[in-house]
């Protein structure tokens, strides 16, 4: 796949956060104070100058009450803009007619995709927004001798993974373990979760995310296991 303009890519994303954070009523200040950043961070995002970590993300979509699927929308797609209606997949499959165009094949340079902060390359493996899930191929860069990431996420649904290439490194709760090759995944997204590559070779990954009805207090992610287990509650 060619590389992608990840300022373009946030450029994009930041603009459709801020369009459903005032859908919602939400200030910039209030959502910073939900998602547990700066407000100027929040601001640069929207504005396309900065990006959010995964555990903030799955904290924003949850409070703004927006898909994460949405934010991945093609990029190329300018912001604001209408998004064109795909054709009915039972038409196409029915009367004939473009696969690619029906939104049911989406070749592999044209997928849309998202660059986190800090951290794994999300690539959307459907050509259009899904209702109730994810599913995307998580790209880990190289990176020997790393260490997990700070943040568990955690979030309502259940995640099914399998590794297509090299080592991932997986804590779910407080047990951990290294996927290979070939190795699979399923467990509730609820438990708190880290993923990281810590080996010298690129870490790639297919997830399937089936989603769950969140409220916008109930599926906000909080720092560390303890608190994860105490109730606490982009």
């Amino acid at each position: 796949m060619a590389e992608t303009d990840t300022t373009q890519e946030w450029a994009v994303v930041g603009d459709r956060i801020r369009l459903a954070r005032e859908a919602a009523g939400i200030s910039v200040r209030e959502l910073a104070r939900r998602v547990d950043v700066s407000a100027s961070h929040v601001s640069q995002v929207e504005r396309g100058l900065a990006s959010f970590s995964v555990r903030s993300l799955y904290n924003v979509v949850s409070i703004l009450g927006v898909s994460m699927d949405s934010l991945f929308e093609d990029t190329r797609t300018p912001a604001g803009a209408t998004l064109t209606q795909a054709p009915d997949e039972l038409e196409v499959a029915t009367e004939g007619g473009p696969l690619d165009e029906a939104g049911i094949v989406l070749r592999s340079g044209s997928r849309p995709s998202l660059q986190m902060q800090s951290g794994p390359r999300w690539e959307r493996l459907t050509a259009t927004p899904e209702t109730g899930c994810e599913f995307i191929e998580v790209v880990y860069a190289p990176n020997p001798g790393g260490n997990p990431p700070e943040d568990y996420i955690r979030h309502a649904g259940r995640e099914y993974g399998v590794i297509s290439s090299g080592v991932l490194n997986i804590q779910i709760g407080f047990s951990e373990a290294q996927l290979h090759a070939g190795d699979s995944i399923a467990f509730d997204s609820n438990i708190p979760h880290r993923f990281w590559n810590a080996g010298p070779q690129e870490v790639r990954a297919i997830w399937f995310i089936a989603d769950d009805a969140l409220s916008a207090e109930g599926g906000i992610v909080t720092d560390g296991v303890a608190g994860h287990r105490a109730g606490h509650s982009f």
